[in-house]
């Protein structure tokens, strides 16, 4: 019986000395000046990509339809991927899952990688 008390003893005289050496190194000086441990949840905000459109291949045409991505543009199609970059003459982002029209006439500024247009302008009429 005694050696049984002992051995409860010791294993909670191990959790308790864990414990203690873990709260030790949280609060330490070094690791709050490290910034290792900090009280508050820190955020990054990424900012979002935005149309370059000062990149080279860019070409301009007349968009006839846009649905399920692909984009018609003066009677070829081409593939919009979600990756896609779409916005309008303000800068305002679109995605390319709301271009859902039909029997339009738009004019547009596209930029190709391969057969996909990877960012694109569309001028709506006002």
């Amino acid at each position: 019986m005694a050696g049984q008390r002992s051995r409860q003893s010791l294993v909670g005289t191990s959790c308790v000395g864990l414990l203690l050496g873990t709260a030790a190194l949280m609060w330490s000086p070094m690791a709050e000046a490290q910034g290792t441990f900090s009280s508050a949840l820190q955020v990054q905000q990424v900012q979002p990509r935005s149309i370059d459109r000062s990149l080279e291949g860019k070409r301009k045409g007349v968009l006839t339809r846009a649905l399920n991505g692909t984009a018609w543009i003066d009677g070829r199609t081409y593939t919009l991927t979600a990756d896609t970059l779409v916005e309008n003459r303000n800068g305002r982002r679109l995605q390319v899952k709301d271009l859902r029209w039909e029997n339009i006439q738009f004019r547009v500024e596209y930029w190709l990688d391969g057969s996909q247009i990877s960012q694109i302008v569309i001028y709506f009429p006002e």
